[in-house]
């Protein structure tokens, strides 16, 4: 598994176009905002380097059933992205993976009471209750990505046990899809612990390392200098 993350704030929007689909430009030109055409572009910068790594440089990238994108070129190579306020993330795996990044802010109990187990809840309140519910939310979300099923499976219908380890356990016996027993789990604070990163693969799970937009220009010099002074808004 590969694992990254690298703040985008310094992306240069214009130079950044060149470098994805069309499809990616399309869908990035559609945000008003500066900073989120950098992180629906930064991501898939991220994606092309991470593939990189592993010998793919002609990616063709298309959607699932739900939503998920795929390879459809090396259907035996999963990846899945993930962005919240500066950065981006990507795993790439040889089985299916999900990923989820959030900045953490205010904890919110309404949505932890409605969405979240009574054990999960409990988890919540026993320790620090901003971390241990943004750590619940990347690892629920995560797993939710790696199924394929993403919102369509419904957060309460599963639930996060965080204690030696990291599991899923079958609330209402109706995850047909996937064995939650298979699953690995990762969480971590990165950035200083502004943000939590979770992953969810049947895959050996590896921690996350930071990317820079220089080592992406480093590993890639036909892309030039994709770096700017401005910062997302």
């Amino acid at each position: 598994m590969l694992l990254y993350y690298m703040d985008v704030s310094r992306l240069d929007v214009a130079r950044a176009r060149g470098l994805v689909s069309r499809e990616r430009v399309i869908k990035s030109s559609k945000y008003l905002k500066l900073r989120d055409r950098q992180l629906s572009l930064g991501a898939e910068i991220l994606l092309k380097h991470s593939l990189t790594k592993i010998g793919i440089c002609d990616p063709i990238i298309s959607v699932g059933k739900y939503g998920k994108p795929c390879l459809s070129n090396y259907p035996h190579i999963h990846f899945n992205l993930s962005h919240s306020r500066d950065y981006v993330v990507c795993a790439v795996s040889d089985s299916p993976v999900g990923v989820d990044v959030e900045h953490i802010h205010g904890m919110e109990d309404d949505v932890a009471k409605h969405y979240f187990s009574g054990s999960e809840y409990e988890y919540i309140l026993k320790n620090n209750k901003k971390e241990a519910f943004f750590e619940l939310w990347v690892l629920k979300e995560s797993y939710m990505k790696m199924t394929g099923q993403g919102f369509h499976l419904d957060l309460n219908e599963f639930a996060i046990e965080i204690d030696d380890e990291i599991r899923v356990r079958d609330v209402n016996s109706s995850l047909s899809n996937v064995q939650s027993s298979d699953c690995k789990l990762g969480c971590w604070c990165v950035v200083g612990g502004e943000y939590m990163l979770g992953v969810c693969s049947k895959s050996k799970i590896k921690e996350p390392v930071l990317q820079t937009l220089e080592n992406i220009e480093e590993s890639n010099p036909h892309y030039g200098i994709i770096r700017s002074m401005e910062r997302g808004d």
